[in-house]
């Protein structure tokens, strides 16, 4: 008898790589049914050359060198740049010890890397946006028909029926490059998933979860240990729980478990307009009726709500399994001195 293949998920992930970016990055990792084609940077956390720095160290780490990670888009369309340091530290990473001995790509732009691989692979590939999304409308602009050359795009980003958290009306994601997501949400993709704080801030890791995570002795174990610790950092001042939500990761399991979520079919916008609600995600959640103006944009998935036991599980094996397949155990992890 055969073994039955697995057929793969060709990922191309665009990041900004702070702390729940490597979150994603080892969950990919740990998934026999994903090939993560190539990594794109762009501001947001930190800025795109750091972020490059950071995925690549990471990489590293999982033992996975051979993945290409490209810098994109260093400031945003239309507005000054901002960094989210005080959520993920000066470097990105809550400034944990790791080798830093990379190498990215700076021949190619992270945008230009996209349209090259969706010309190459037509169809077959799909991206997990988990940054502001400047590198994803840049690529707009280059190849108009992008969207039909991808297969599927998933999102973290927007606060449709929930507060922001950038400010009381919109995500960071978004807020951080309104016009960018604007490009984005309305370039009718075959499937466009936004993954927002509508669903992201009920997937608190349980101590069940945290406990497993933390039994695991792996380079992949032990750095997700140090970046849900600084995460949780941030989070049990900010919300008084010593746990984090997993945002990032959210939109890349439901990229590949689209069951595990509910969503709304809905048309959505971006504020543009200066002023206090600028990045705001507007759906229309009208339920269709027959003489009803037809939307400003193609509908998309916005997950309303998760099959959280599902969903996290999920994100537990993918962190249990990374760097544990033959040739991909990953490099040591430097261990941080206690100051005791």
């Amino acid at each position: 008898m055969t073994e039955t293949a697995i057929t793969r998920r060709r990922i191309v992930l665009d990041c900004d790589t702070g702390l729940d970016d490597t979150l994603t990055l080892i969950f990919l990792s740990g998934r026999p049914d994903v090939e993560l084609v190539a990594v794109g940077t762009v501001h947001g956390n930190v800025s795109a050359v750091q972020g490059a720095h950071n995925s690549a160290a990471v990489l590293k780490t999982l033992g996975r060198t051979d993945v290409p990670v490209t810098v994109g888009a260093r400031h945003p369309l239309a507005q000054p740049v901002q960094y989210s340091a005080k959520v993920h530290g000066s470097d990105g990473l809550g400034e944990i010890p790791i080798d830093r001995e990379v190498r990215v790509r700076t021949d190619i732009s992270a945008a230009e890397q996209l349209v090259q691989l969706a010309r190459q692979h037509p169809g077959e590939l799909e991206i997990i946006a988990t940054g502001p999304l400047t590198n994803i409308a840049l690529a707009l602009m280059i190849e108009p028909e992008l969207p039909n050359l991808i297969a599927g795009i998933s999102v973290m980003g927007g606060a449709v029926t929930v507060p922001g958290n950038n400010t009381p009306w919109a995500e960071s994601n978004i807020k951080h490059d309104p016009e960018a997501a604007s490009l984005v949400f309305s370039a009718g993709w075959r499937r466009c998933v936004l993954a927002g704080l509508d669903v992201t801030l009920t997937t608190w890791l349980r101590s069940a979860d945290l406990a497993a995570i933390d039994a695991l002795t792996t380079p992949a174990g032990r750095l997700a240990q140090q970046i849900i610790g600084k995460f949780s950092a941030y989070f049990s001042v900010t919300y008084g729980r010593q746990s984090c939500p997993i945002h990032d990761p959210t939109a890349a399991i439901l990229l590949l478990h689209p069951e595990y979520g509910e969503y709304g079919r809905w048309s959505v916008q971006v504020e543009l307009a200066p002023g206090l609600t600028r990045g705001a995600t507007l759906a229309d959640r009208r339920p269709f009726v027959a003489d009803k103006p037809a939307p400003p944009h193609p509908p998309i998935e916005v997950a309303t709500r998760l099959d959280l036991d599902r969903l996290l599980e999920c994100f537990v094996a993918g962190i249990r399994a990374a760097g544990t397949a033959p040739g991909q155990q990953g490099q040591p992890l430097e261990k941080e001195v206690s100051g005791d």
